[in-house]
C-alpha cells in the first residue's frame, strides 16, 4: 500500500492560522508513524504559493492521476482546506475517492482526523462552505484594498514600457531613458503620415529597440522573478496601436480600467467613466497636444476605414440582388 502526502500553502494565507510547508510535513509524517506507515521525501507533493480555489494546482494534479490509475491508495493532508477552498469540487473529489475505494485522510479536521472512508461525513459540507468563503472573503478585501488604492492614485501595477518604477515608492515613476527615444519615434512617424504597419517594419528593420514583452521579460528577470506571459521579439501593429493609446506617455496615471467579477476570473475591461485619472502623475514622454493629434488621427483613419468596408459591402450586396435578377 503507497501512502502519500500531500502539503499546499498559498501566501495571502491568514499569517495566524496557516502552517508552513514544513511544519505539515511533520504533522503528516507524525500521524503515518501511529499507522504503522511510512512516507519517504519523494511521496511528499507540495504546492507551494497556490490558491486553494482552484484543484488545477500542477503536483495536486499529479498526485490525483496517480490515485486514478491505482498508483496511490492513501493521501495524507494536514486539514480539507489543504486540499482546496472550493466547496463544489471538494465534495465532488470526496465522492472520487470514495467511489475508487481510496483514501483521504484529514489529519487534524474537527477537531480530530477525518478518514474518508471509514468517517461520516454528516457535517463535512458545512466544512468545505467555510473554507471557500474564507477565500472569497480574503479575496473582496483585496479587491476593496486594492479599489482604494487606485481610487488615490497610490497602485501601479505590473512594469509600465518607458518608465522605471521608484525602488522605495512604486508609486513614482520615472522615464526610463533608453526606450523613450522610441515612444517618441513611433509618434512622430505615425503624426508624418507612416502607418502602422510601415512603422512595425522600420523598427523590426532599422532599430534595436526591445519590444515591450522584451522589456518585461528583463524586468522580471533583473527582479529574479519569472515572466509567465508570451514574448514577441519583433514589433507587431498591436504593440503601436497600444502604445499611441496610452495616455501614460504624456504624465497620465489611469487606474481601474478593469476588475475581475470572481475569485481567478477573467478581468473585464471597465468603461472610460469608470477610470481614475490623474493628470501631471509623472513626467511626460510626449506632450498632451502630441498625445491628442496622434490619436484624432488615429479616429479619422478608423471611421474611414469603417466607411470604405461598409461601401464595400453594399457594393457586393447590390451586385448579388442584380445577379439574382438575371437569373
Amino acid at each position: 500500500m503507497r501512502v502519500v502526502g500531500y502539503c499546499r500553502l498559498s501566501r495571502d494565507e491568514d499569517k495566524e492560522n496557516y502552517s508552513s510547508i514544513e511544519e505539515q510535513k511533520v504533522i503528516l509524517q507524525d500521524y503515518a508513524i501511529t499507522r504503522g506507515w511510512r512516507i519517504s521525501e519523494d511521496d511528499f507533493y507540495i504546492d507551494d504559493n497556490f490558491s486553494g480555489y482552484t484543484l488545477d494546482r500542477p503536483e495536486f494534479s499529479k498526485m490525483i492521476k496517480k490515485v486514478h490509475t491505482g498508483e496511490i491508495d492513501v493521501v495524507l493532508a494536514k486539514d480539507l482546506s489543504r486540499i482546496g477552498r472550493n466547496n463544489g469540487k471538494v465534495l465532488v473529489l470526496i465522492d472520487e475517492f470514495k467511489n475508487m475505494q481510496k483514501n483521504l485522510i484529514l489529519v487534524s479536521e474537527m477537531g480530530g482526523s477525518y478518514d474518508v472512508l471509514n468517517d461520516r461525513d454528516d457535517t463535512i459540507g458545512i466544512t468545505t462552505w467555510y473554507n471557500e468563503r474564507y477565500v472569497k472573503d480574503c479575496s473582496k478585501k483585496t479587491r476593496d484594498h486594492m479599489y482604494s488604492k487606485q481610487k488615490t492614485g497610490r497602485l501601479i501595477m505590473g512594469n509600465h514600457y518607458g518608465y522605471i518604477k521608484d525602488k522605495d515608492d512604486p508609486t513614482k515613476l520615472y522615464i526610463d531613458e533608453d526606450i523613450k527615444p522610441v515612444i517618441q519615434l513611433i509618434f512622430k512617424l505615425y503624426i508624418d503620415g507612416y502607418g502602422m504597419k510601415k512603422i512595425t517594419d522600420i523598427l523590426n528593420e532599422k532599430y534595436s529597440y526591445p519590444t515591450p514583452s522584451v522589456y518585461y521579460q528583463k524586468k522580471h528577470l533583473e527582479r529574479g522573478r519569472i515572466y509567465k506571459h508570451p514574448v514577441q521579439k519583433l514589433w507587431s501593429d498591436y504593440m503601436i496601436k497600444n502604445i499611441l493609446g496610452n495616455d501614460i506617455y504624456c504624465g497620465t496615471l489611469r487606474t481601474h480600467k478593469k476588475k475581475t467579477l470572481s475569485i481567478r476570473g477573467k478581468a473585464i475591461k471597465l468603461p472610460e467613466s469608470e477610470h481614475f485619472i490623474f493628470e501631471n502623475h509623472h513626467e511626460a514622454i510626449i506632450s498632451p497636444e502630441t498625445f491628442k493629434l496622434a490619436n484624432e488621427i488615429r479616429k479619422r483613419k478608423v471611421a474611414m476605414s469603417s466607411k470604405s468596408r461598409k461601401g464595400k459591402t453594399k457594393l457586393f450586396l447590390w451586385r448579388i440582388l442584380q445577379m439574382c435578377r438575371m437569373w
